[in-house]
């Protein structure tokens, strides 16, 4: 074996080519080439060695993206440059009287509003089928009337104006986690999805929304039976009939308030201020102008269903019967306030 192995490297060494015989690869272009170099004992020249392509082991880069969620949520989908967000759909307004307790925790910035130790509230029913986020319901419990609202329409705190009077929302509801994300990101509102349920069937609206309700998630439910009276406009022709109002409202997303568009000059920058007012001026409210557009309302008749057992019972709300119907709304929201108005 050793002897035919040695034989055998003998013959392979004759074959091999010599050193001078390694050649560089050739280029194709029209640089100047030196003649090949022969070798007299091997009629074959070696191949241009090519390294084989390897994986890149380094860490990739990947192009930046932007983390701010007021870009990931809230598409401008606005018909105005002054009004860059709109909603359309339909809503309805559910006034009832209710109690003022000790309970009751009036928002910052602005005073609660009573008679007789009650205010104007009720519920706001909204559905969208126009969004920034797409189709979505939603549900505003009202806890009264507020005035006076202090808000911030400058770079700094000393630029406060004074509001007159407006509806203030307790809390608010919607029906899927993106509108929450839109609500709470871009514009403030202290939002919660809960479990939203119309129901068409009906020959008059109900309300039938409790404390106590609690959906298939272990969110908080509302129901409103006999939806279908709140669509006024029942075909598309109706659908794209012309709106009318372009009616301005000012709108405190963090304390859910919609406002009369009156705006007083704020003066609390102009005098000698207690600790309590100090820190009342660093709680100014943002403020958004609205604008809201619609082809038809009417008065209908609604039904609240209250427990016992809800909070609303025992004289806590008295519902008045009747609610405000609006279909085919446009509601417009504008950029936060900073300057002058």
């Amino acid at each position: 074996t050793t002897i035919a192995t040695t034989i055998c490297c003998c013959l392979a060494s004759q074959h091999l080519p010599r050193t001078n015989a390694f050649q560089p690869p050739r280029s194709s272009g029209n640089a100047i080439s030196s003649p090949p170099l022969t070798s007299a004992a091997s009629s074959s020249s070696l191949q241009a060695f090519k390294w084989p392509t390897l994986p890149s082991f380094t860490t990739p880069t990947f192009p930046q993206t932007n983390t701010d969620k007021k870009s990931i949520v809230g598409e401008r989908n606005g018909l105005d440059a002054n009004y860059p967000w709109r909603f359309e759909g339909r809503f309805i307004f559910r006034p009832s009287l209710v109690r003022v307790s000790e309970d009751v925790q009036p928002p910052s910035s602005a005073t609660l509003l009573s008679l007789f130790g009650y205010s104007l509230g009720g519920s706001v029913v909204l559905e969208y089928d126009v969004s920034p986020v797409g189709p979505y319901t939603e549900y505003v419990t009202m806890g009264g009337v507020v005035g006076l609202g202090q808000v911030d329409v400058g770079d700094n705190a000393v630029d406060g104006r004074t509001l007159g009077v407006g509806q203030w929302g307790t809390n608010l509801y919607v029906s899927t986690q993106v509108a929450e994300d839109v609500c709470q990101n871009v514009w403030g509102v202290p939002a919660q999805v809960a479990d939203i349920e119309f129901v068409e069937e009906g020959n008059t609206l109900i309300d039938g929304s409790d404390d106590g309700d609690v959906g298939s998630r272990g969110q908080r439910k509302f129901q409103l039976s006999g939806w279908d009276n709140a669509r006024i406009l029942s075909n598309d022709v109706d659908t794209n009939s012309k709106r009318y109002g372009g009616i301005p409202i000012y709108w405190t997303p963090t304390i859910k308030a919609l406002w009369a568009p009156l705006l007083f000059p704020g003066k609390v920058g102009e005098k000698i201020m207690t600790t309590e007012e100090k820190d009342q001026q660093q709680q100014l409210l943002p403020l958004h102008k609205l604008r809201l557009s619609a082809s038809a309302l009417r008065l209908k008749r609604c039904k609240r269903m209250i427990s016992s057992s809800s909070t609303a019972g025992e004289g806590g709300e008295i519902p008045l019967g009747l609610t405000l119907v609006v279909d085919n709304v446009l509601i417009e929201i504008g950029e936060r306030v900073a300057g002058n108005l």
